[in-house]
């Protein structure tokens, strides 16, 4: 066993001579095999060795016992020993999660404390072959996207150097035959017999067929997610390239994209531009990247389909929505703070609505050019007052200039492309018998006024203060 982890070790390039190296140590079979190997090498390499050991507080005296045992083993060896206990039970409810992620967010949080306390180098982790088949296999059946379907890395950036783990060459049956080679009496965790966590059931009814088929297959598998690795790599940093150029602009709330500049991108490289973007608006709110294919897959489709108008929602409240060539990704719906609203027209004076402001005034003349997007006017005799402003209703219609008869403000905004978000909130111009008069920025009602009498005429004006997807004029 020690010729394959030492070959393995100058091939991924591992260790240096005169380094720190923290060691993960349960008390089982494996880490106990981890740390007696690398003390068997440290003169050669000259190694600072340093034990941690994390009592996850979740089987009583048992897992306390643990924690003690490699405590006396590394006074018998004469290394150093850092123990902490860590109420794995408060921080998965406090945090809501499963016990195995909080196990593990606990233990890698001693781990980051103790190499940053000695400034170490690396992080040994006992990690082994059957591990990396069962952890793949696991990746698979979950949907895992990338990089991670390439199971455990055999070396990675961690704190203040690298975690590595020699033993990915190595089956769980060579750690047990070192350590009664060397008597070595490791610990045993009787959970790991359990059928009711994930891995276990992997470990116990898969992973004996595979062996069964092929006794080698844990390096079958290592040589997979090596070259997996390389090539998800490779596409990922291709992928990179391209996300600048779809992303039109970025604010807190996420980012939006310009459809018709993602499409041109070729399509293996779509999924990764997804799974770029989605990794960047988690991490940068602080939260965890719970999205799989089979979200990717979902917005794919999204994005690629005819219908102008569409949205999926993600994982840890994620909200990405499609409107006609433009795709936001956003965990706060902008759409959202404004409700339906109404206001009477002050005539003159100048009426505030959440949208905007309307601005009368007497006007003595009218021109038929007169009228611009923003601006609109009205003979007083022609209307019916009080003039309101107010949010769409459910079957409004205008009579627009250059048509005969009427059209929905529904068919207006979709001809317009305007967003669904921005057609609830877009404020409409009725009389006193609920007749729309005016869509700002998009529609006047068909209206000729008759004659020229000195202030006849009031010129509305309206000033948006939020974004309705128009230019003022």
């Amino acid at each position: 066993m020690q010729s394959f982890v030492k070959q393995f070790i100058k091939q991924h390039d591992l260790l240096q001579p005169n380094t720190t190296i923290i060691v993960g140590v349960s008390g089982g079979p494996d880490s106990m095999a981890l740390l007696h190997y690398l003390h068997s090498i440290r003169k050669e390499w000259n190694l600072k060795l340093i034990a941690c050991s994390v009592d996850h507080m979740l089987r009583g005296d048992a897992s306390q016992g643990d924690m003690k045992y490699v405590e006396s083993y590394c006074k018998e060896m004469d290394i150093l020993f850092y123990g902490k206990r860590m109420d794995v039970l408060a921080y998965k409810n406090a945090h809501h999660l499963s016990v195995e992620v909080a196990a593990r967010e606990c233990r890698y949080h001693v781990f980051k404390e103790v190499m940053k306390n000695h400034q170490a180098n690396c992080l040994a982790l006992a990690h082994h072959g059957d591990d990396q088949v069962e952890t793949m296999l696991m990746r698979q059946v979950r949907g895992s996207f990338g990089v991670s379907l390439a199971g455990i890395p055999v070396k990675r950036p961690f704190a203040t150097g690298h975690i590595i783990r020699p033993f990915l060459c190595v089956t769980k049956r060579h750690l047990e035959q070192y350590c009664k080679e060397y008597g070595i009496s490791p610990r045993y965790d009787n959970s790991n017999m359990s059928s009711d966590y994930v891995r276990n059931r992997f470990r116990h009814v898969i992973l004996p067929f595979l062996k069964k088929e092929n006794p080698k297959v844990h390096v079958r598998y290592q040589y997979m997610s090596e070259r997996m690795t390389e090539d998800q790599r490779y596409l990922d940093q291709l992928a990179k390239e391209h996300v600048d150029r779809v992303i039109l602009n970025e604010s807190e709330q996420g980012l939006r994209i310009d459809i018709g500049s993602f499409l041109k991108i070729p399509l293996p490289l779509q999924r990764r531009v997804i799974h770029l973007i989605l990794n960047y608006l988690y991490s940068n709110k602080g939260l965890s990247s719970l999205h799989h294919s089979i979200h990717i897959e979902a917005l794919l489709q999204l994005l690629q389909t005819d219908h102008p108008s569409s949205e999926e929602h993600l994982p840890n409240g994620l909200v990405v929505k499609r409107s006609y060539n433009t795709c936001v990704f956003t965990f706060n719906i902008e759409s959202d703070s404004i409700n339906a609203y109404q206001s009477i027209l002050s005539i003159p004076g100048t009426t505030k609505c959440p949208t905007g402001s309307f601005t009368v005034e007497l006007a003595d003349v009218y021109h038929s050019t007169s009228n611009t997007s923003n601006t609109f006017y009205l003979r007083m005799a022609d209307i019916s007052e009080p003039l309101k402003v107010r949010t769409r209703s459910q079957g409004d219609r205008i009579s627009p200039k250059g048509m005969s008869g009427t059209q929905k403000l529904k068919s207006i905004f979709i001809n317009e492309k305007i967003e669904r978000k921005e057609r609830e909130i877009w404020p409409i111009l009725v009389d006193a018998n609920e007749s729309v008069l005016w869509l700002p920025l998009l529609r006047q009602r068909h209206y000729k006024p008759r004659g020229q009498e000195k202030s006849a005429f009031i010129k509305i004006t309206f000033l948006p203060t939020v974004k309705l997807g128009r230019k003022t004029e």
